[in-house]
């Protein structure tokens, strides 16, 4: 956020994040529009929509894109994912030296100016093997 830069704190990205804070499940737009509107029956998923890019864009919450589905997370530090082929459940991974060898890989790349890195891990999850 630039300095000085304040976001309004409207309802609904009170409870967006609300939601969001302890679910580490990586909901989609609908499960999060889903979630908020026990409380506030009135809200448009267009809403949940906007209010969760907007969100992601000032870098309170993560935006992760699988296959094609976008899906929200409040974990902002530097990770990784454990994507299951089957289920799609989604387990965060935090490997500190992961990401620095991933940056150190990169770091002579011209064409771009690299600021993160995450790193996608497919398989099939416990659950699913049973």
């Amino acid at each position: 956020m630039e300095d000085g830069e304040r976001i309004k704190y409207t309802n609904q990205r009170v409870e967006i994040l609300n939601f969001l804070q302890n679910n580490y499940s990586h909901p989609t737009v609908e499960d999060v529009y889903e979630g908020v509107r026990k409380k506030l029956t009135r809200i448009s998923k267009a809403t949940v929509y906007q209010n969760l890019k907007f969100l992601a864009s000032k870098g309170l919450i993560q935006e992760v894109n699988i296959k094609g589905v976008s899906r929200f997370e409040p974990n902002i530090n530097p990770h990784h994912h454990i994507i299951c082929k089957n289920c799609g459940a989604i387990v965060d991974f935090e490997s500190k030296e992961l990401t620095e060898f991933s940056l150190q890989l990169i770091k002579n790349m011209k064409e771009f100016d690299i600021e993160s890195t995450n790193t996608n891990f497919f398989g099939i999850c416990n659950k699913c093997i049973k």
